[in-house]
């Protein structure tokens, strides 16, 4: 049996998600997924304090103190902006990254995946998507063939993506949306429960049915 140590980032709602996920893996494979700990920003005031059993090891700094030649990093960190954040100055410190995909997802055999992917329960990846670093699928989620996706994606539960679709990078998507074919940019929002029927251009807001768009002064998701 092959155990492989991991460190979540993040240590919100979506790190535990993550860690049910990493559970349901470990359930059926023989070789094991073994957490030894959280790293997060402002996670030095909680040290010591444990989330499922499982110990806070403070902030990114506390990576310099752990041998990354052994461990992994899992980027469970639910907003883009501080996803990538955290990523970059992890991998400067030496971070190599596991990607986590759960076991009831289908994933086409004919669908290239980045690094440092999570894809949680029930979601389904069609053949010919090119999708890349560090791109998370939340719960029910499903993309149609022939689409590309960015960096730093984050995909709600329960969205539905045509196929055909352009996604750019750091690009969030909120619960319920439906994207037809179309070119979403660069840093676009696309709010709960939209109706994209036409290309969003980098850094707005969408929402609505059809969708309209709104300036965003300050990217958050």
């Amino acid at each position: 049996m092959n155990i492989k140590k991991i460190i979540l980032l993040g240590g919100g709602g979506f790190a535990r998600e993550v860690l049910e996920t990493i559970d349901e893996i470990n359930k059926h494979t023989e070789d094991t997924l073994l957490p030894i700990g959280f790293i997060y920003d402002g996670g030095d005031k909680e040290k010591g304090k444990l989330i499922h059993d499982i110990p806070v090891l403070g902030n990114l700094t506390n990576l310099k103190q752990v041998d990354l030649n052994n461990v992994f990093l899992v980027a469970s960190i639910g907003r883009t902006v501080w996803r990538r954040k955290m990523v970059e100055t992890a991998t400067k410190i030496g971070g190599q990254f596991l990607s986590i995909i759960h076991p009831s997802a289908h994933i086409s055999k004919w669908a290239k995946i980045g690094e440092g992917a999570i894809i949680q329960r029930h979601c389904a990846v069609m053949p010919e998507m090119k999708i890349g670093d560090f791109f998370i699928s939340n719960s029910l989620v499903s993309i149609g063939h022939d689409t590309i996706i960015g960096d730093f994606v984050h995909i709600n539960p329960t969205v539905n993506i045509a196929g055909g679709s352009i996604i750019g990078n750091d690009v969030f998507i909120g619960v319920k949306a439906t994207i037809l074919p179309v070119k979403i940019g660069d840093g676009a929002v696309i709010g709960a429960c939209t109706l994209v029927t036409k290309d969003v251009p980098p850094n707005v807001i969408a929402k609505g049915i059809p969708a309209k768009y709104f300036k965003m002064d300050e990217k958050s998701y």
